[in-house]
């Protein structure tokens, strides 16, 4: 939740680059309000796919993880004004998670 507030921190930064952020958690539609309240600040969307159905559409499922359940792979999208993909980042680990400033950095890479 750690890069959900620093996003939050950093809107203002996002608008500047003509950017909305959405987050996508696979958990349910209780705990996905719960992190819009309290990690993001109420400063972006955080849409709940408790079926995993756009995880999956976006082949972001890591099938049996490492608990031997099926969870979603970190990851940040950069979908342009158009509706075409710019950028992906993957996380690798669990401790792998971009800082704002590796993001803004891409996305002002490919404007």
């Amino acid at each position: 939740m750690n890069q959900l507030r620093e996003f939050a921190q950093h809107r203002t930064d996002f608008d500047k680059l003509n950017t909305k952020i959405v987050a996508l958690s696979v958990d349910d539609v209780a705990h996905a309000h719960e992190v819009w309240d309290k990690a993001a600040n109420h400063q972006f969307p955080v849409l709940s796919d408790p079926g995993a159905k756009v995880v999956r559409e976006y082949g972001l499922l890591h099938a049996k993880g490492h608990t031997g359940d099926d969870i979603a792979i970190r990851t940040t999208i950069y979908i342009d004004a158009n509706g075409i993909e710019r950028f992906r980042r993957v996380s690798t680990s669990a401790t792998d998670v971009p800082k704002v400033n590796e993001i803004m950095d891409r996305i002002q890479a490919v404007h």
